[in-house]
């Protein structure tokens, strides 16, 4: 029987909850933090705990768990493999100065071994190599092995993957952010798995952080004890720990699928795909424009019920992005939008989520349907049209993608994809660049002709 996301999530709660244990549930914030202007969005469970893993007491105490929805948009273009989503829920524990190293890496294998009953012979572990200003983390490595971990299960890593914040690595850091080094937890899915074409070790040693879709990282333990002081890293005045590990990947190594779109937390929106454009998600030519289809539309959902519309600004664009963006992938799998994504998702998204993360089915299924409805309907106006155009051209730089935006509505990051495909390397900042020359001629010529008709 396959592993659902209900079982997972109640399972994951009894764990931290339970002796010896004894974490409180910490409530989930929403997507759009109104009081956070660093960030259009919740991409992480540790947004709302900066201050306390600085040192400042939580009402909970010092033991935390939650399972936070996040949404990355940076993620976008990434959307269309195995394991790639921008929309993802988080489930993470903390400790506020409390346990450390030892306690943390111990019940995370026990959660994964013991309660999501993963093998551990498949599981494979990173640890953090050590820079200049911060030392090899020795400790976990040993904990590590001490565990029952073989040796050449353990890898080493530099910032650019064991390391922790909400800025990337040390040098990126601004003073006063907080960060430390990381330990991961990888799934294997096996050595004979298909690699991706796009892996750049297809004709190499396979190894846990490698693009092929072998491995997945399923869990991450970042042991938050810096922070950056006059561009150096000091130590903070607590240990923490800040976990976090995917849902939707646990549920993949759980169900011991390598594809995270095969879990029932995306399966009832492909099948509603499958049977709106008559096509398979079993035939590989179909799988990457279904993926993004159906994480766009999931990630629509949420930020609708989130109280975002779109628009052309901040997480407005990000959401018209979305729509705008399934709507072309539809449109390549031979459908044209004009009879909606009510199925998709309503049955897809709605059903499959009613009674978790603040969705309400009965109560929000009007205005969901409303607010994407009115999406498509005005994109529908030209997409046709806006596609024929891209069709014929066998060049696209910078100002053509101004003006597919202005003539059709295509976001430039929707007209860069196609690019890409005709251009190959020739997309760079200078393709930006040009289309950010032509949008500020046009909102200037925009702003001379408003003058104007309102002189006299």
């Amino acid at each position: 029987m396959p592993i659902t996301h209900s079982h997972l999530r109640s399972d994951f709660n009894s764990f931290w909850e339970e002796k010896p244990r004894l974490h409180k549930v910490l409530k989930a914030v929403p997507l759009v933090l109104k009081d956070d202007p660093t960030t259009l969005f919740t991409g992480s469970g540790m947004q709302q705990l900066i201050h306390n893993l600085m040192g400042k007491k939580h009402d909970l105490g010092q033991r935390l768990y939650n399972i936070q929805p996040c949404l990355r948009s940076q993620d976008i273009p990434e959307v269309g493999d195995n394991r790639h989503t921008t929309f993802f829920e988080m489930m993470g524990n903390w400790s506020l100065g409390d346990y450390f190293k030892q306690e943390q890496l111990e019940w995370v294998l026990n959660y994964f071994t013991k309660i999501v009953g993963l093998d551990s012979k498949k599981l494979y572990i990173t640890i953090f190599q050590g820079v200049k200003d911060v030392p090899k983390d020795t400790e976990s490595h040993e904990i590590w092995k001490k565990l029952g971990i073989p040796e050449e299960k353990i890898f080493e890593y530099g910032t650019d993957h064991n390391w922790w914040s909400r800025f990337g690595g040390p040098s990126h850091m601004p003073d006063d952010e907080i960060g430390g080094p990381d330990s991961e937890v990888f799934y294997d899915f096996g050595k004979d798995l298909k690699l991706h074409e796009k892996s750049s070790y297809s004709n190499k040693d396979c190894h846990p952080n490698c693009e092929c879709g072998r491995f997945l990282e399923i869990g991450n333990s970042v042991f938050m004890q810096y922070i950056k002081k006059d561009g150096k890293l000091v130590e903070l005045s607590q240990k923490n720990v800040d976990y976090g590990g995917g849902l939707e990947r646990i549920s993949a190594a759980a169900n011991n699928t390598s594809d995270v779109f095969n879990t029932d937390l995306y399966m009832g929106i492909i099948e509603e795909i499958e049977e709106y454009t008559q096509k398979k998600y079993s035939d590989e030519k179909n799988k990457t424009h279904m993926r993004i289809i159906a994480d766009h539309i999931k990630a629509a959902v949420f930020l609708i019920i989130n109280g975002v519309e779109p628009s052309n600004k901040e997480q407005g664009y990000v959401l018209r992005r979305l729509l705008r963006r399934s709507a072309v992938k539809m449109q390549q799998l031979g459908l044209p939008i004009t009879s909606g994504f009510g199925s998709i998702y309503d049955r897809g998204v709605l059903q499959t989520y009613d009674g978790f993360q603040g969705i309400d089915r009965a109560k929000q299924q009007s205005h969901v349907d409303k607010i994407i409805e009115n999406e498509m309907d005005k994109f529908s106006k030209t997409l046709e049209k806006g596609l024929y155009q891209i069709e014929k051209l066998n060049f696209i730089d910078g100002r053509i993608a101004f003006d597919l935006y202005q003539s059709f509505g295509f976001p430039i990051e929707i007209t860069e994809e196609f690019a890409r495909e005709k251009n190959k390397d020739l997309v760079d900042d200078k393709f930006h660049q040009d289309f950010n020359i032509e949008l500020q001629k046009h909102q200037e010529s925009s702003r001379k002709s408003s003058k104007s008709r309102f002189k006299h």
